[in-house]
């Protein structure tokens, strides 16, 4: 049986390009704003390898405006129905937060309610931080000196996490001399997946 996992974040927060980077040849449309560009649910297979792979789903973006695709209060309403009325069983709730463009209240909110869904469905919940092309130093370090931060939004530090930049490797390249970033939070984020999917694998 196929293991399902659903990424679940605000609109502008990379979801799209995230599983492009984890889910060879998914060509799932991005945006390089906030306006939301996924307008349905759809999954893709990601390859986690040692022949594990699972299927991936992108959502629509929550927290959009009038002028956006879904206005956030039937975005949400239709995400949780999703959630609760699919014939899936899903294994696995990422939830993205940025990084780099400041966190809100609203991130706060919608953590707090979709973990709230998945405890309820028994659907372990990590987070996934993107947006950290500029930050300095190891991304890994984000975590750790965001504490208070994260504290504040009601995500427990004890979380499992990964900290990433899911541009493509081209711009990595072209605009930030960090090329190499893309393969590192690739491996990151498969590895944050095998381990809530597959434990004994654990972080390889």
């Amino acid at each position: 049986m196929s293991k399902n996992v659903i990424i679940i974040g605000q609109s502008g927060v990379g979801k799209s390009s995230l599983i492009n980077m984890i889910c060879h040849r998914a060509n799932a449309p991005t945006s390089n704003d906030t306006t939301g560009c996924t307008r349905e649910e759809k999954g893709y297979t990601c390859n986690l390898g040692g022949q594990l792979s699972c299927q991936v789903h992108d959502t629509i973006g929550l927290e959009e405006g009038f002028w956006g695709f879904l206005f956030a209060p039937k975005a949400e309403k239709r995400l949780k129905t999703y959630l609760k009325d699919s014939r899936k069983p899903w294994h696995l709730m990422v939830y993205c937060i940025p990084g780099n463009r400041g966190l809100k209240k609203s991130h706060a909110r919608n953590f707090k309610k979709f973990k709230s869904v998945a405890d309820k469905l028994g659907v372990p919940v990590v987070v996934v931080v993107t947006h950290l092309e500029d930050f300095g130093g190891s991304l890994k370090n984000w975590w750790l000196e965001n504490l208070d931060t994260l504290k504040n939004l009601g995500i427990p530090d004890t979380t499992k996490h990964a900290c990433v930049t899911a541009l493509p490797k081209e711009e990595l390249d072209k605009y930030y001399k960090k090329g190499q970033l893309y393969d590192d939070s690739c491996r990151d984020v498969k590895n944050l997946i095998r381990s809530i999917l597959w434990p004994s694998t654990g972080h390889r």
